[in-house]
């Protein structure tokens, strides 16, 4: 078990407020009406366990969270531990927001592709 709920119901947003693509992101999942957590890392700080499991539910190392704009230096060649300094002290350099349920995950870096989580259940639905 990790340490994120694997609640199937609800749909975590890991994001940073102070970035436009986060901001819409949280923004469409919100408008969905699904129970949302969301985990804002301009004003609360997720742990390097945190962020070793974002990783590997998105199936990713932690240097492909982060926008390569944002730092100086090649950070293909940073260890994870390098990378968790850099997300946990920089929250601008995470490349998008991170969105997921139990069995889903997908870094967003354009807001509209979160639609996919909130258009999931709608299929059940019958039509008239």
């Amino acid at each position: 078990m990790g340490v994120f709920s694997d609640d199937n119901r609800q749909i975590t947003c890991v994001y940073n407020s102070k970035a436009t693509t986060g901001k819409q992101t949280l923004a469409y999942i919100t408008a969905s009406e699904k129970s949302v957590l969301p985990l804002d890392i301009s004003t609360e700080q997720i742990t390097g366990t945190q962020w070793a499991e974002l990783a590997e539910r998105l199936e990713t190392n932690l240097c492909h969270l982060i926008n390569s704009k944002e730092i100086a230096g090649d950070i293909s060649s940073f260890s994870d531990s390098d990378c968790i300094t850099i997300l946990r002290e920089n929250p601008s350099a995470l490349k998008g927001a991170i969105v997921f349920t139990k069995d889903k995950a997908k870094l967003i870096t354009n807001p509209s592709k979160v639609l996919e989580f909130i258009d999931a259940d709608t299929s059940e639905i019958s039509k008239p």
